[in-house]
């Protein structure tokens, strides 16, 4: 047995897809190694190249533990610490959430091997990277969806950002997987001392990542107006006090403080649910608000719990006043966080966690921008943000980009790092600006380009004050969507059929007939 067969047959192959699955997480942020993106799931592939379609299966959902099992550890932080669930409960959701996220690179594993089993460019440059990203975005979707640790946001500060404009992060993951493929080319080439195509490939990756500096400098919005001045308040508020009715007044004073010394800036943003209480309640301390707003020409935002006019039940919600109006209400919830998923079935769940304001609805209505001045401000609350269709908008005249969030959540976890990177992400999509706005950090403005501009130290009660230029435009992801990656996909997959056709005809044995 060679060395190499060694280290990849049986259960070194198996743990070693695990532990190259863990790995993977180094390659997002806070840590943003980003070469790790290509070399992980290359390392995955190669791993898959000479077993069994069940192997294959088994070995991408160990991958996909690992990746999982490091990448969103802080599920369990959430339910635990803030749900007030016991560890067991709490490790019971959180590692079913992280198996069943496992098994989308475990069936792309068996789906690679079931139907191409022979090694060669239909099976690594076509369908390798095609079937991961098809089922990438059926994740971001299935059952309301789970889009973290998407690759692609892996390539947030690499050259490969710049195909985010174009096809989104899924097009960055295609992209980067492609380089995946052709690494393990190179090396099988290399391996084979065909060292004249082992460098082809190399050179191809090199290509890839020229093309990608290209776009990434291409700027596909233009200037609206002149920068203007925003204030973004980070009250950290502890999550274990913030729906007391004992911290309400504290709450309210610690926001209002914050916010006295910075009305003669443009916009004022306060995080999700920073008024902690239904906006019925909160109609006196909000109209004063407004009445300053007005006075300075102010636009203040919001986040607030929105009652239902019957039942009791909430809208996640931001408001506008001042000089601004409009207001946004939250359509996709937080599993665990602001509803039971399957509700009347785990109805005694709730009482279990524990979990304040699990009663939130999601709205249905299309949204429309909020305004502030002449801006129009696409927002979300919370993970939202990561959501690339569901921020996709055709609206050429959207000046930039809201989210707020409470992040407190995930208490000092890299939950805080992941979710701001997304971010960076739509920043690139849409070609905005995107405010980023923490009940405790990480609180940011990000540039158009999807560099970060400014950001507030974590953890701390601080307003962050800047100035931000707005856009206007549509970028090539804003005017065609999802449907040309999906096209491209479907394009790669006939490809990767018709070549192992052909490669199945032209090994066939030739029969010779005989009179």
């Amino acid at each position: 047995m060679t060395i190499n067969k060694f280290f990849t047959a049986g259960i070194f192959g198996d743990c070693l897809a695990f532990l190259v699955g863990a790995v993977m997480t180094f390659a997002f942020a806070p840590f943003h190694i980003y070469p790790l993106a290509i070399i992980s799931p290359a390392v995955l592939l190669g791993l898959w190249l000479t077993v069994s379609k069940r192997r294959a299966f088994f070995r991408g959902w160990l991958y996909g533990l690992g990746m999982f099992g490091f990448g969103v550890y802080w599920v369990f932080i959430s339910i635990h610490t803030y749900g007030d669930a016991s560890n067991a409960l709490s490790a019971f959701i959180t590692g079913g959430l992280i198996a069943i996220l496992a098994l989308y690179p475990g069936i792309s594993g068996y789906l690679l091997n079931r139907y191409f089993p022979e090694i060669g460019n239909p099976k690594l440059l076509y369908a390798f990277p095609a079937i991961w990203v098809f089922f990438e975005w059926v994740r971001s979707w299935l059952l309301t969806g789970f889009p973290w640790l998407t690759l692609g946001y892996t390539q947030i500060n690499s050259p490969l950002r710049g195909y985010a404009s174009l096809l989104s992060v899924y097009g960055v993951s295609l992209v980067l997987l492609i380089c995946s493929a052709l690494l393990v080319k190179a090396v099988l080439n290399a391996r084979q001392q065909d060292y004249k195509n082992s460098g082809f490939n190399l050179l191809a990756i090199l290509v890839i990542f020229g093309v990608g500096t290209i776009l990434s400098h291409i700027v596909w919005t233009k200037p609206f107006g002149a920068p203007i001045k925003v204030s973004l308040v980070q009250g950290n508020i502890p999550q274990s006090v913030k729906w007391s009715p004992e911290s309400l007044q504290p709450t309210l004073d610690t926001y209002t403080n914050l916010t006295k010394d910075h009305w003669d800036s443009k916009i004022i943003v306060w995080p999700e649910s920073a008024i902690p209480i239904p906006m019925h309640m909160a109609e006196d301390f909000l109209l004063n608000l407004n009445a300053i707003g007005k006075k300075h020409g102010t636009t203040f935002i919001t986040g607030i719990p929105v009652k239902l006019p019957s039942g009791d039940s909430y809208y996640n919600a931001i408001v506008t006043f001042g000089n601004g109006g409009g207001f946004y209400l939250k359509h996709r919830l937080v599993p665990f966080g602001e509803y039971v998923p399957f509700r009347k079935f785990v109805h005694g769940l709730l009482d279990i966690l524990n979990i304040p304001m699990s009663d939130f609805v999601p709205a249905t209505a299309r949204a429309t921008p909020l305004q502030a001045g002449n801006l129009q401000i696409g927002a979300y609350i919370c993970y939202e943000i990561a959501y690339p269709e569901i921020v996709l908008t055709d609206n050429a005249q959207l000046n930039m980009l809201l989210t707020v969030s409470n992040d407190a959540w995930f208490g000092k976890s890299i939950a805080q790092a992941q979710h701001l990177e997304m971010a960076q992400m739509r920043a690139v999509e849409m070609g905005r600006p995107v405010l980023f706005v923490s009940n405790n950090g990480i609180t940011a403005i990000i540039k158009a380009n999807g560099k970060i501009q400014s950001t507030a130290p974590p953890y701390e009660t601080v307003v962050l004050t800047d100035d931000v230029q707005p856009t206007y435009g549509k970028t090539p992801w804003q005017k065609f969507g999802i449907d040309p990656l999906l096209f491209i996909l479907l394009i790669l997959i006939l490809i990767a059929v018709r070549e192992r056709r052909m490669q199945k005809a032209s090994s066939a044995p030739v029969v010779h007939s005989s009179k």
